[in-house]
């Protein structure tokens, strides 16, 4: 039972932030495609005829805000993704590539101090 509370009490942090960034990712491009859905099927429609109107339907404000949104969370959606995997190999650089942890010299001499 011991090693159950120890295995939560470690993983406890990285299931947050897992959970904290995959909704906010599944949110996002939720709403992002629901938007480009939406203006889709309510302001541009179905081939020529659907063009001529897009043309038309365009500056009204119902479909302006619909291609607003789409393109915003479009943007913060790529920008969330980018972000995520820039943190991911900073924090791998950061903590696992440094000159310290690579350095077969320094592994080697605490080796022999443990012996």
């Amino acid at each position: 039972m011991e090693y159950i509370k120890a295995i939560y009490l470690v993983s406890k942090p990285f299931i947050t932030y897992i959970g904290i960034k995959s909704g906010f990712m599944i949110g996002t491009y939720s709403l992002e495609w629901y938007t480009g859905r939406a203006y889709a099927k309510y302001c541009i429609g179905e081939g020529f005829e659907g063009y001529y109107n897009h043309v038309w339907n365009l500056a009204s404000p119902g479909c302006t805000g619909l291609l607003m949104s789409h393109i915003s969370f479009l943007g913060i959606f790529i920008a969330s993704v980018g972000l995520t995997f820039l943190s991911g190999i900073m924090y791998v650089y950061k903590n696992h590539m440094k000159e310290e942890y690579i350095n077969t010299k320094n592994i080697l001499e605490e080796i022999k101090r443990l012996k």
